[in-house]
């Protein structure tokens, strides 16, 4: 089909009431071509050049909405607009990792100048035909692809490990798409953000909904995220079970399974193990964890989250033993030991050629094939101290005083004499504080000794970081002033 005939059947199914000869819609959407510097999270104090391209579209304030994932680690973002080979400078304004959004300038006016900023609509409901706009690989130009609406419900984000709200669509979702506004009766319905390897034509987009919560989050200056209300849950759809738990036949609604422990250390007592929770926020919970929207539509619970900022409180209606309470949470950070970590440098400790650092899922994922079952069971656990962090020992860098230890890699830290390491800080403190005798640092659930010459190990600390040319013994928010 030929691009002029696509644009103006484009034009229709929009609603935008634009001719095909008027650009100004089109050059809304933008063209990003990112350069990145990303830690090596296996040898953390080295970074990598990377880089890519993407999608992105003008807002109000002049603002760019495009993915998280898009600009992460980067060093340089230019933008261009279909109707032009210059290219703009861009900044990064605000960033939300947990929900895969970012926002953009251009300091430059003269790019604005025959833009016309897109307005942000509504999800559409199931089987809508809408229209994904971008600048995926196989070419320079923009593209423009027709899909349906086929379902919308919770998934894991690829980029930050958080299951949130997404609709799947059969448009084509390929890499540069990522940013890329989805049209439907002329407004923004969603921004692509991802696809499904396996199947065909499997593509996701951040709806609405999501995209509010992001917008709102950022107009006090600063990102906190998306809130959780930290617990899990199971379906109540077993007759027995419902029954075992005191339920009448007209209740419906979730088995609480786990508390964190900092929700209950800050909300001690409002929610418990063996709860069943039956509303959030005057929305009735069905026994396999959906709402229903007013036009009927099901979303699972935690979509009413998304009317929310952290801080805020739900209301949640449980049943205890039988009796029907009322209760308040408020939405917290995720508080997973184990979290992606973006546009920071990865933190790391050298001492005698150990170098430790802390665990992160960048660092599980760098670690491909070889990844260890032990650190990967971390990803669900939750903490129970806001500066609880799990610290690996990464690799040994080879040197007579660490010989016999040269072998270990990615080992779990568990203690430095006897006393259990909260934190990659604390680590490094439990090793400095005495300058001669020795350490034992165990390892791993079976606890593996790894004794240290405290003296003869900072005398080849230097010597080592000179060898594999490290910038420093640590990492910088660990050095001394």
């Amino acid at each position: 089909m030929k691009f002029g005939h696509l644009l103006t059947i484009c034009m229709l199914l929009l609603g935008t009431g634009l001719s095909a000869g008027e650009n100004n819609f089109l050059n809304g959407v933008v063209k990003l071509e990112v350069h990145t510097s990303p830690p090596n999270y296996l040898i953390p104090w080295q970074k990598m050049m990377d880089g890519g391209t993407g999608s992105g579209v003008v807002i109000g304030k002049g603002r760019i909405l495009t993915n998280a994932h898009n600009v992460a680690d980067s060093s340089a973002i230019t933008v261009r607009k279909h109707n032009t080979d210059a290219i703009y400078t861009a900044k990064v304004e605000f960033v939300d990792h947990d929900c895969d959004l970012a926002t953009l300038l251009v300091n430059e006016p003269e790019f604005y100048k025959d833009i016309t900023p897109l307005e942000i609509g509504e999800t559409p409901p199931l089987q809508s035909e809408v229209i994904a706009i971008g600048y995926p690989v196989g070419g320079d130009g923009l593209s423009m692809t027709k899909g349906i609406i086929s379902r919308i419900e919770n998934c894991l984000y690829s980029h930050s490990l958080r299951n949130l709200p997404a609709a799947q669509l059969d448009a084509a979702i390929n890499p540069g798409n990522s940013g890329g506004p989805i049209f439907y009766n002329g407004k923004i319905a969603g921004i692509a953000f991802q696809s499904r390897r396996k199947g065909e034509n499997i593509g996701y987009m951040i709806p609405c909904e999501v995209i509010r919560h992001f917008l709102k989050d950022i107009e006090d200056g600063r990102v906190d995220g998306c809130g959780l209300l930290g617990f899990l849950c199971a379906p109540m759809e077993n007759p027995g079970m419902r029954k075992f738990f005191k339920m009448s036949p007209s209740q419906t609604g979730q088995l609480i399974t786990q508390v964190n422990p900092l929700t209950e250390k800050y909300s001690p007592g409002a929610i418990k193990v063996n709860d069943v929770l039956l509303a959030m926020d005057g929305y009735r919970i069905a026994n396999n964890g959906n709402i229903r929207l007013a036009n009927g539509e099901p979303r699972f619970f935690s979509y009413v989250l998304l009317n929310k900022q952290i801080g805020e409180k739900a209301e949640l209606t449980l049943l205890r033993d039988g009796k029907e309470i009322k209760t308040f949470l408020p939405l917290r950070g995720p508080d997973n030991f184990v979290s992606p970590i973006y546009d920071k440098e990865a933190d790391y400790y050298c001492f005698g050629g150990l170098v430790f650092s802390t665990l992160t899922s960048n660092y599980l994922l760098a670690l491909g094939e070889r990844e260890s079952p032990a650190l990967t069971e971390k990803l669900e656990q939750c903490k129970a101290s806001e500066d609880f962090q799990f610290v690996i020992l990464n690799v040994v860098l080879g040197d007579e005083v660490n010989i016999g230890y040269q072998q270990i890699v990615s080992e779990l830290v568990d203690s430095v004499n006897d006393v259990k390491v909260r934190n990659l800080k604390h680590l490094i403190g439990l090793l400095e504080e005495k300058k001669e005798g020795y350490a034992t640092i165990r390892l791993g659930e079976k606890k593996l000794p790894v004794v240290v010459d405290l003296k003869a190990f900072r005398e080849a600390t230097p010597r080592i970081v000179k060898k594999y040319q490290l910038p420093a013994d640590r990492s910088s928010q660990y050095r001394r002033n």
